[in-house]
């Protein structure tokens, strides 16, 4: 590097990152900080002490406060203008109602955000019967500009806690303050926190978990002390809140875990350290950073379950238990005994497979029979009558009973072998070893014969009862409505019913559930029982109920749910875009209708917020590479103390931005522009941080200044130019001159649009 060392010679100074190899070797191993070198922000060098001066003698409890009320100002600025139901306030606005009439609901999400938009909906008067309907005027009872207003603080809060983790980071106030205006001012993160929706709440929560994780990086050194175990703690409280939030906050949960193995592997390598206290280290951040998060996830669960009380069709994956629970429920009062002649609806426990069902359409493979299938809704085809071919323990082998036998009367119990009829299309169920289920090839297919031919005179109708763990109020070894899950056994041999968790074909199967016949056997419950013979009863009074087992039930539910959100690749839709394209913007999406007289919002960020830290987050590994590569070459010019502490808080940041952006390329459910806001969120600062350092090393101090005015400047123009689209444009689009940087964006018109 000749040129370089030249240069710097005649400046009168070493170069900022390289050292001259020709000097000795204390020379080479302890050289001292470049001049406008600072990787202690906070040490008052006279560097540090000029740019502090940029803020003038103001407090900085009154910058925060400032920068607070310009948050204040860019995200409640006309936030009443469109008094429709817009975008997806319909879903949530409806789900904040749920909670107001007490009616369970299910949805994707975890409750917190959706409790909060309940809150505000509460604090606005709201009396929870309005729906919610996308696109209809809001009734005059219903406070939207208040509960719009109310989730707006949520985005507001992001700049304080901008401002505290850069400084927490080391950032000097003039460039903490740089970062905080870059978050207030991005166009995205406005118009995102100006409706009813759970993305304000989610960023302020990631905010929150980065806030106090960098509080907890900066006092690290100091353990055990109090202000450490209030950074500890909080950052527990901030994990919890944000997984509870939406499930995209688990990403903050990978970065703080990723930052907590760091450090107890740091521990771990001092050689004098104490076990005890070790130990000690390890069990601190078990409670704080485990327990107690899932202790405010779960408690979040269990409000969720206590606001809810009036049964919704939407419950019925539910165990029977909590359903028997919720007030108007239409399956309590059911006769008890199941009987010969009885009208069962047998609901699967597999997730997602809904009621044994059939239909009179045939499989286009296989034995070409009536197909049998899972399917998810209340249905007069899910209706089966029960036959008690033969009681249990009156025969000595199953293939000695007649399928033609006559029905037995009186209650159907554990290992009695019954045939199911199918009402609508007067069939039996059959099992067919001879040929493969329609799509899981390890198994035997199911189907359904009609009555009085002579496939329903073979074996292949006959099941055996097998009754699992039924409640302990029902277990006398007779089959009961909701309380006695039972396994279907084929007698021909082993084969038992179960749902294989796949989807038939839709075209000719219309993505129903799999029913076939295999070795493990699925569990089967009678949800509806139909007998005009004998009468009803309340059957809640036998049934439990455990909220561990409606926790798991749900969660497990919503990742189901979660995963079914494929995107349809035969239709454009004009709200779902790729993560590829999301840093740099490719496709802002249009939030509401974009006729000439509505109100036209466009989810679009400020692009040099987008595009500045995109580039800054994919040269990052470049740049890290590099300074490697230097530091085994011996050619840094930095103390290993003052590395450690720019690269770490550079790593946070960045890490940060990586786990919640690449995990989206792994996921087969659709996704969207905001699902990026909380990785943009860590861009932004990781951007600031950039910006101070780089220009740290090779800048003079009115350079820098000049470099953070501009810079400010020039992301106040592009907010003011795109802020029409962001507090909303109600005139014809194409009076709105010069809005379509790129090629792509749907300003004037959607170019994907079918």
């Amino acid at each position: 590097m000749p040129t370089m060392y030249a240069a710097a010679e005649r400046r009168g100074k070493k170069p900022a990152i390289f050292y001259d190899q020709r000097g000795t070797f204390d020379e080479l191993h302890l050289p001292q900080r470049a001049e406008g070198f600072s990787a202690y922000p906070l040490a008052a060098t006279r560097n540090e002490k000029r740019i502090a001066q940029g803020v003038g003698r103001v407090s900085e409890r009154m910058l925060v406060g400032l920068l607070t009320l310009l948050a204040v100002v860019t995200k409640l600025y006309r936030i009443g203008r469109r008094s429709s139901v817009s975008w997806d306030e319909a879903h949530f606005g409806k789900f904040g109602a749920k909670y107001i009439n007490g009616t369970f609901y299910h949805d994707v999400h975890p409750p917190l955000a959706k409790m909060l938009v309940g809150l505000s909906e509460v604090l606005g008067g709201h009396n929870g019967t309005f729906d919610f309907k996308g696109g209809t005027e809001y009734p005059s009872f219903v406070n939207y500009s208040f509960m719009r207003q109310f989730n707006a603080l949520f985005g507001i809060a992001l700049t304080p806690m901008a401002y505290i983790t850069c400084r927490q980071l080391r950032l000097p106030p003039a460039f903490a303050t740089m970062a905080a205006l870059f978050v207030t001012l991005d166009n995205a993160i406005c118009v995102m926190s100006r409706f009813i929706l759970l993305d304000a709440p989610l960023l302020a929560f990631t905010g929150l978990s980065a806030l106090a994780l960098s509080g907890l990086y900066r006092h690290r050194k100091q353990p055990f002390t109090e202000v450490w175990w209030q950074w500890l703690f909080g950052t527990g409280v901030a994990l919890g809140l944000v997984a509870s939030a939406k499930w995209v906050g688990m990403f903050a949960v990978a970065l703080v875990g990723l930052f907590t193995i760091g450090e107890l592997y740091e521990l771990f390598c001092i050689p004098r350290l104490p076990v005890r206290l070790y130990v000690k280290h390890w069990a601190a951040r078990i409670v704080a950073l485990i327990v107690i998060p899932l202790c405010i996830y779960a408690m979040c669960f269990k409000i969720h379950f206590a606001l809810l009380s009036r049964y919704d069709n939407s419950a019925n994956f539910m165990p029977m238990g909590f359903q028997t629970k919720l007030r108007g429920n239409p399956i309590s009062r059911q006769p008890y005994e199941i009987e010969t002649g009885s009208a069962v609806r047998l609901q699967s426990h597999v997730s997602g497979t809904g009621y044994l069902h059939s239909h009179v359409h045939h499989y286009p493979l296989g034995s070409m029979r009536q197909q049998v299938t899972g399917y998810g809704y209340a249905d007069a085809n899910n209706l089966w009558n029960i036959e008690r071919r033969a009681a249990a323990g009156s025969f000595d082998n199953a293939h000695d009973v007649s399928a033609t036998a006559a029905p037995i009367s009186g209650p159907i119990g554990h290992g009695d072998l019954i045939a199911l009829h199918h009402n609508s299309t007067d069939t039996y169920l059959y099992a067919d070893l001879g040929f493969e289920a329609p799509v899981s090839k390890q198994h035997r297919e199911v189907s359904a014969v009609r009555a009085g031919g002579s496939e329903a005179s073979r074996r292949n109708t006959l099941w055996r009862v097998e009754i699992v763990d039924p409640e302990r109020r029902m277990d006398d070894g007779h089959l009961h409505p909701l309380g006695t899950p039972m396994r279907l056994h084929s007698v021909l041999g082993n084969c038992v019913l179960l749902s294989s968790g796949e989807r038939l074909d839709k075209n000719w199967g219309w993505g129903q559930a799999e029913i076939a016949c295999g070795s493990h056997g699925t569990l089967w419950t009678i949800e509806r029982h139909i007998n005009k013979k004998l009468d009803p009863i309340d059957l809640g009074r036998f049934m439990s109920s455990s909220f561990v087992r409606d926790f798991a039930v749900l969660n497990r539910q919503m990742w189901l749910t979660n995963n079914a959100l494929i995107p349809d690749h035969d239709k454009h839709n004009v709200l779902e875009s790729e993560p590829l394209s999301w840093p740099f913007m490719l496709y802002p999406m249009r939030m509401v209708g974009w006729d000439d007289k509505s109100i036209k919002y466009l989810e679009i960020g400020n692009p040099l917020l987008w595009w500045g830290s995109a580039f800054l987050c994919v040269l990052f590994p470049v740049q890290a590479l590099y300074w490697l590569i230097c530091w085994r070459r011996r050619m840094l010019a930095w103390r290993l103390p003052a590395f450690r502490e720019y690269f770490e808080g550079a790593a946070i940041l960045w890490t940060g931005w990586f786990l919640h952006y690449a995990p989206f390329f792994a996921m087969g459910r659709v996704t969207y522009l905001h699902h990026y806001l909380p990785a943009l969120y860590f861009g932004i600062l990781f951007m600031a941080y950039q910006i101070y350092h780089i220009s740290s090393w090779y800048a003079a101090p009115r350079v820098m200044s000049s470099i953070l005015y501009m810079a400010v400047a020039a992301v106040v123009f592009v907010f003011w130019w795109f802020s029409p689209l962001t507090y909303g444009w109600d005139q014809p689009i194409s009076k709105l001159w010069g809005m379509e940087w790129m090629s792509t964006w749907p300003v004037y018109e959607d170019k994907l649009a079918l």
